[in-house]
């Protein structure tokens, strides 16, 4: 380890660790209730659309300190701002474990919101700043691949495994779902305590050559950090990708939201399991939706630099990606024969549905890697509104569109049609952000040529 750390250029994989954590947090507080719903709803006498809203107060939270938060992380560094998120974070989920009424939930929740803000675009800043386009695909979605699905683990697995196990004993003065929940804020803070010690915002602070600079050499470099800022957000591809953006939003709201429940109702009524036995056993079927994430994620991404460089831009795979969730979903609405089916079709859903990350490396590229955390800010706060958004009217979609006396899968056809809806809109919105892509890399590809030519031709 001493050894390879002596190559100050390796420190990079040390970043994308401390990044895999810190968004492992966001995983974990963002989708905390989801697991032990259950409990929730007899504990705060809520249903279905009480527990839509209590999804989306987090995330309508988040989307609002998204832009704050990712210039934050431009202006000041990473470092700096991070780990002072992330420790608050922890102190909220704790908080949250302490709700007395659903009131106060959503309170607590909309907290959280705030303050994860400071994980997922600083993450995204730090990434651009210490990956070059080479490896850049790769390294966003290791970090949002096995990074969040560690959270995920933790959250759809660990938390009503240990709610059944504390149900008794109890943590500090509370049990059940409630001291599993101060649990993982525990773990929260100790990841928050690793990316103050792990992270460095830029590799200039371990005297290494700036990626920015030997990447981001158009006009916009020598103009000042708001007028930047300014351009960016006049050009109409930023508002598109914010489109594509948040078609992948919706589908990582609704599945990893509803699946646990889904799954479930499933081994109740296919299996006849009791209440906490099917919870663990639909805890363990969203882990399938975590591992599939885990396991394909990183591949796509790597497949996705090697057809870069034969010209095939990471649009056209965002694109894919999106073609293919609309399927994911449409196969939710029927009637899943068994475990093995659900398993399959929950672990595809983990892989296409996670591949978004994409996007941050095709922003970085189009744009300048010096303002990422804004353009990336704007981005997902526009998708993090349209994902709060679909969270809180699926509840009411559920509603809706269920089937009186139908199996327990016809409670969920409303929330997979607004999955099927928002992934075609936003698979036809790739089609600009395709063509605005390619002419973008083409051109920073042209300008590095230019200057090699023009070094070559230098006197010795």
């Amino acid at each position: 380890m001493t050894t390879f750390l002596k190559n100050k250029a390796n420190y990079r994989w040390v970043i994308l660790l401390a990044c895999m954590l810190v968004y492992c947090t966001s995983q974990l507080v963002r989708w905390n209730y989801a697991s032990i719903t259950k409990y929730l709803m007899e504990d705060l006498h809520i249903g279905k659309p009480e527990l839509g809203l209590l999804g989306s107060a987090f995330f309508y939270a988040y989307a609002v300190a998204q832009i704050p938060w990712g210039t934050a992380a431009d202006v000041w560094g990473t470092r700096r701002v991070i780990p002072v998120g992330i420790g608050i974070l922890s102190l909220f989920l704790a908080g949250f474990a302490f709700s007395g009424t659903f009131t106060e939930a959503v309170i607590w929740r909309a907290a959280m919101g705030v303050v994860a803000a400071a994980g997922y675009v600083p993450i995204t800043s730090a990434l651009a700043k210490w990956f070059s386009i080479k490896e850049r695909g790769f390294a966003m979605e290791m970090y949002s691949g096995p990074g969040g699905g560690l959270g995920e683990v933790l959250t759809f697995l660990l938390i009503p495994i240990f709610a059944v196990v504390l149900a008794k004993g109890g943590l500090f003065g509370v049990t059940g779902w409630r001291a599993s929940t101060l649990l993982m804020a525990m773990v929260v803070f100790l990841f928050a305590m690793l990316a103050l010690l792990m992270l460095r915002s830029s590799p200039t602070d371990l005297g290494l050559p700036s990626i920015e600079k030997q990447e981001d050499k158009d006009e916009h470099q020598t103009l000042p950090y708001r007028q930047t800022l300014g351009i960016i957000a006049k050009d109409p591809a930023l508002w598109i990708m914010s489109l594509v953006w948040s078609a992948y939003m919706v589908a990582t709201r609704l599945v990893p939201g509803w699946l646990p429940l889904y799954a479930t109702d499933f081994y109740i009524q296919e299996y006849g399991l009791t209440k906490e036995a099917a919870i663990i056993a639909g805890g363990g079927m969203a882990t399938m939706y975590v591992i599939g994430r885990v396991v394909g994620t990183p591949g796509v991404g790597w497949i996705s630099d090697r057809l870069l460089k034969r010209g095939i831009p990471r649009a056209a795979v965002i694109a894919a990606g999106l073609a293919i969730i609309a399927c994911v979903f449409f196969l939710f609405t029927l009637h899943i024969p068994n475990t093995i089916s659900l398993g399959l079709l929950a672990f595809f859903a983990g892989v296409i549905i996670n591949i978004f990350p994409l996007v941050n490396a095709s922003a970085a590229e189009i744009w300048s890697v010096r303002s990422a955390g804004f353009t990336m800010g704007i981005i997902n706060m526009v998708g993090q509104f349209a994902g709060a958004t679909a969270l809180s009217v699926s509840g009411f979609m559920a509603a809706t569109y269920s089937v009186k006396g139908g199996a327990f899968y016809t409670e969920f056809l409303g929330i997979w049609y607004l999955g099927i809806g928002t992934s075609i809109l936003g698979a036809l919105a790739t089609l600009y952000m395709i063509h605005r892509e390619r002419r973008s890399v083409l051109a920073k590809a042209a300008q590095a040529a230019s200057d090699k030519t023009a070094e070559a031709a230098r006197p010795a």
